[in-house]
């Protein structure tokens, strides 16, 4: 009788072991994959976009720091207008298309910018069916679902024929999300959400990254297939309303010539200043309207440059990256007034530490057309 109790005491209590060690082991799985959606999101939300266009709104996904967009290509096929709305809120309306394949239904698009957020691609070579898949977009196409997020596994790796392989995957998408990133465990991302199957239950899939790599060794951001500048909105913009889409002013205190590309309440500005030696000064800023003036932010690069005597061409060396706020206080045809926070003229800069031998200060400018 007593090695009976015994061994039911002993059962019992194996198979509480048993129970205990399931459950714990099911909620490890749980917060691993809420782990890895969170990690992915904190990484890679800021670099999704939101494209809009006069037809419809979706997803795209910054690849490179200085403004290139992977998106889907019937996303902006056959529009006039396109803008790009960050996570920041910050808004693009000048955009150019830079390469496009409809026959995989993607396109690189670009707009001016510097330092801004981007994904890391993958490899969509290393992918296999039941790999962890995470998808980040825009459903619906409005700004109130912007950046959602939603994760599942590779379903399978599907062959369409002619050399067009996608991924089928059960992350959940919807209208809007078009365009967007699907991204590994890691946060690389390694497909562009491209559709799904309304016929089926969770049939989603994405075009494989390799595709966007093979396009991106083709692109050339100074030829773009298209341009939208959203002339339309010009007359907004100024007080006389006949600035030009892309129009170069100059400043009446020193040699800085500004190139001004205007879009609805965006002003964006390129600016080089003229090489002193070995200094090579560039600035890039995107400007929004706030009551009667424009904010935002300047991004300047300083550049040494040496000369290589063989090719007469020249070489960077070292480079210095600052970011300052910039406002135009007035805005016209014929006159721009503003003001920038930077160094006075007189100020040294260290190229070792990038910084200078004077503080910063508020300094007023005035540009006229060129």
């Amino acid at each position: 009788m007593h090695l009976q109790k015994s061994y039911k005491a002993s059962t019992r209590l194996v198979r509480s072991f048993f129970i205990t060690a399931h459950c714990f082991f099911l909620l490890i799985i749980q917060v691993s994959a809420q782990t890895d959606a969170g990690s992915v999101y904190r990484k890679s939300s800021k670099a999704v976009v939101l494209i809009k266009t006069d037809k419809r709104s979706a997803t795209g996904f910054l690849i490179s720091a200085d403004g290139l967009v992977a998106t889907s290509y019937h996303v902006i096929e056959g529009v006039s207008r396109v803008s790009v709305r960050t996570s920041s809120g910050d808004v693009f309306d000048n955009v150019s298309l830079l390469a496009k394949d409809e026959k995989r239904d993607l396109a690189i698009l670009k707009i001016s910018g510097n330092y801004l957020p981007f994904v890391s691609l993958g490899n969509s070579n290393d992918i296999n069916p039941g790999d962890k898949i995470i998808v980040i977009g825009n459903p619906l196409g409005t700004e109130q679902l912007q950046a959602s997020v939603t994760d599942g596994i590779v379903s399978g790796l599907r062959d369409l024929g002619e050399g067009y392989n996608v991924i089928q995957m059960t992350a959940p998408v919807s209208p809007g999300n078009s365009g967007g990133p699907a991204f590994t465990a890691r946060g690389d991302a390694i497909g562009v959400v491209a559709f799904r199957l309304r016929e089926g239950e969770n049939l989603n899939f994405a075009v494989p990254i390799n595709y966007i790599r093979e396009m991106l060794d083709a692109v050339d951001p100074a030829k773009a297939i298209h341009q939208w500048t959203n002339v339309a909105d010009r007359s907004n913009v100024t007080a006389e309303g006949s600035a030009t889409a892309d129009s170069k002013w100059r400043s009446v205190t020193g040699a800085r010539v500004a190139t001004l590309r205007f879009g609805g309440d965006n002003i964006q500005i390129d600016s080089l200043s003229p090489e002193k030696g070995e200094l090579d000064i560039k600035m890039t800023a995107e400007l929004k309207k706030e009551g009667t003036k424009y904010t935002g932010t300047a991004n300047s690069v300083i550049t040494w440059t040496r000369m290589i005597l063989v090719s007469s061409e020249k070489n960077a060396a070292d480079r210095c990256t600052f970011t300052d706020p910039i406002e135009l206080t007035s805005v016209t045809s014929s006159r721009i007034e503003g003001r920038e926070l930077t160094v006075p003229t007189d100020a040294i800069l260290d190229k070792t530490k990038c910084t200078f031998s004077k503080p910063k200060r508020w300094i007023n400018f005035i540009w006229v057309p060129e």
